[in-house]
């Protein structure tokens, strides 16, 4: 009779070590270049940038030569020039739907369809820009969001991990709970919190910034669920394979991309 082996727990079958190892190298690289500012934040941007549009090209079929992503190019030169006009870039983008979409019909392609494809791209470039100008504009703020972001990712794993539970959205992503959902929000918004003086974001109401905070965990967990609805559009499991115990950068930075063009929104009114 062959014994049985123990069962794996969460962590195993998640491939712990990986994540914390790839964390530990990604995390440093990426704070480095918000630190050091031009031109190393910009050429991480194209790096970043580039293998999220291959992401998306392996995911849903749309080849990388299309016109999309020509304009989400344009888009990212336009805020790396300094010229600080992110709000009013986005007229670029405006003007590359309606190409594309154009693009699109002369093809004899359906208008849905051409939507769904057209969003990667379209959420790639407005969120990768919105980093790009908080990195070069108030790049505390963007060191902010990103220990927020990652305190999150990390609150929820392990609480969801540990005491599971009901699942959040389970027709999408059913890793997802709800305990890990708190969990995270909890941790990310402890950590906005505390760190808010050094990060000079200039937010004296504590019960504002607890709420600020809050709000950006609940967009980072937004983004994170958005992105599992495209793979599970797409049937596949992990936008690729690139970073160990991870599954692709998009997997990564769904949360990021969201919660950067959040903040540049709030910004732009002057919300803080």
């Amino acid at each position: 009779m062959v014994p049985l082996s123990p069962p794996k727990s969460s962590f195993e079958e998640n491939n712990f070590g990986k994540r914390v190892l790839s964390a530990a190298i990604g995390g440093p690289v990426a704070v480095g270049a918000v630190i050091l500012g031009s031109p190393y934040v910009d050429i991480l941007a194209i790096i970043l940038s580039g293998i999220l549009l291959w992401e998306w090209s392996k995911m849903s079929g749309l080849p990388l030569s299309h016109p999309m992503n020509g304009m989400v190019t344009v888009l990212l030169g336009w805020v790396m020039v300094g010229s600080g006009a992110f709000l009013p870039a986005l007229g670029i983008i405006v003007i590359g739907i309606l190409y594309t979409l154009f693009y699109h019909y002369q093809l004899g392609a359906r208008f849905i369809p051409s939507i769904i494809l057209l969003s990667g791209p379209l959420y790639i470039g407005i969120g990768m820009a919105a980093n790009l100008s908080l990195a070069k504009f108030t790049p505390l703020t963007l060191l902010w969001a990103l220990l927020i972001v990652w305190a999150t990712d990390i609150g929820a794993y392990i609480v969801g991990s540990l005491i599971g539970g009901p699942k959040l959205a389970p027709r999408i992503s059913p890793g997802k709970t709800w305990s890990g959902f708190i969990g995270g929000s909890m941790l990310g918004s402890a950590l906005g919190v505390t760190i808010a003086l050094p990060c000079q974001i200039g937010i004296e109401n504590q019960a504002f910034l607890l709420g600020l905070t809050l709000m950006i965990t609940f967009v980072g967990h937004a983004g994170d669920i958005l992105e599992s609805a495209a793979k599970r559009l797409f049937n596949v499991k992990d936008s690729s394979r690139i970073i160990p115990g991870h599954g692709g950068l998009l997997d990564r930075m769904d949360s990021l991309l969201l919660v950067a063009l959040f903040l540049v929104t709030i910004q732009f009114f002057k919300v803080f």
